[in-house]
């Protein structure tokens, strides 16, 4: 149950700043790019630490690295899940959130 509760905190959180990203005046914008950027990057900067490519090239939480015994010749299941999603967020200017100004996350 307190899982649910620390999604819809975090989401209503995110959803907050999208707003004043969005339609915010330049002082909040500003006052929260401020304070609030500096915590997103270290967000980001902790799963992608958690998801860094092993040994074998593959993440080391997306991947079955345990069971690698079972199947030890088969590719490794690449690129993590994370990472791409870092990769849009963050550098597609094709993103339509980015071009339109918001990434609101359904609920």
């Amino acid at each position: 149950m307190w899982l649910k509760e620390l999604n819809a905190e975090v989401r209503t959180r995110l959803d907050t700043l999208d707003g004043i990203a969005a339609e915010g005046s330049e002082h909040a914008v500003v006052r929260i790019g401020r304070t609030e950027i500096p915590h997103l990057v270290a967000t980001v900067r902790t799963l992608m630490n958690e998801h860094q490519p092993g040994e074998y090239g593959e993440c080391r939480v997306c991947s079955r690295q345990r069971r690698r015994w079972l199947k030890p010749f088969r590719r490794p299941k690449a690129p993590c899940r994370v990472y791409l999603a870092a990769r849009r967020a963050l550098l597609d200017e094709r993103n339509p959130a980015i071009e339109r100004g918001t990434n609101r996350t359904a609920s």
